[in-house]
């Protein structure tokens, strides 16, 4: 549930909450946050607040690994992860939980270079089931602006439902990621910023990833949206269980702090193995 917190103080917001809140530290966590957290609990990319949740899967990238990556083949979001990330998944049927808002920034520019490497059949390696939820919502907003839905033209107030997906997938299942990309982007500056938020939810056996090849993510917990993201992402020819129970055999560490796995989607191969 969305709300509105009113302060009450002269200062700028983010010095306020910086003297008077905290790092916001996973709950199951059980403990305050401590002064490390500031950094140990967020990514070396990281540029702007807002978030309070780290984009976790992106704890495992160093400068020296970004630096062998290579500019030229990374592109960036801004998300503000929020809250509902840790919300388990109560309900016995998945489509009947309330996805949680979350909030995202998205340069035209980095947008174009997914586009181009998109259209010289490079794959997409994401990192992070957040910027997953993003791009692929990305898709369906370019296909609302493709059919002229109402409010997709406003690049600033950008909006996805839960399953809105399923009805813009009925009306045309064969537009690409490219094309709704450029639907979005077409005509306006490298420098210019979408703007929006997705409640974008992914379950297994029914959704069909529009355009991430390779996903880059963290061990989750069993009852979390992510892992549903995750199995849906690995196909029914993917047992997510056998997966996990293999995980902890091998003694991986699990969630936030936790370690990271490269998943691919079923049929797309790294180019390693290519």
């Amino acid at each position: 549930t969305d709300c509105v917190v009113r302060i009450h103080s002269n200062d700028v917001i983010s010095d306020f909450l910086t003297v008077n809140g905290s790092t916001p530290i996973p709950p199951y966590l059980n403990r305050e946050a401590e002064e490390s957290d500031k950094e140990r609990y967020n990514n070396v990319y990281a540029k702007d607040g807002g978030s309070v949740a780290a984009p976790t899967a992106g704890l495992h990238f160093t400068d020296e690994a970004l630096d062998e990556l290579g500019e030229g083949n990374i592109s960036s979001l801004t998300l503000h992860v929020g809250a509902g990330t840790f919300m388990p998944v109560r309900s016995e049927d998945a489509r009947e939980h309330s996805m949680h808002a979350e909030h995202f920034y998205v340069n035209v520019g980095e947008l174009r270079s997914i586009v181009k490497a998109m259209e010289e059949g490079k794959p997409i390696a994401v990192v992070g089931t957040t910027s997953t939820r993003t791009l692929e919502s990305l898709h369906w907003l370019g296909v609302k602006r493709l059919r002229g839905l109402s409010g997709s033209d406003d690049t600033k107030q950008l909006e996805l439902g839960q399953f809105e997906w399923i009805g813009l997938s009925v009306a045309d299942p064969s537009i690409t990621s490219v094309t709704s990309f450029k639907a979005l982007i077409d005509g306006l500056p490298d420098d210019e910023i979408l703007i929006g938020q997705t409640s974008l939810m992914i379950t297994p056996n029914s959704y069909n990833f529009k355009v991430i090849d390779h996903l880059v993510t963290n061990f989750h917990a069993p009852d979390s949206t992510l892992m549903l993201l995750v199995s849906a992402f690995l196909g029914k020819q993917n047992d997510v269980t056998k997966i996990y129970e293999e995980a902890q055999k091998r003694g991986y560490r699990f969630l936030s702090f936790g370690d990271a796995c490269l998943f691919s989607r079923p049929g797309v191969q790294l180019p390693s193995e290519m």
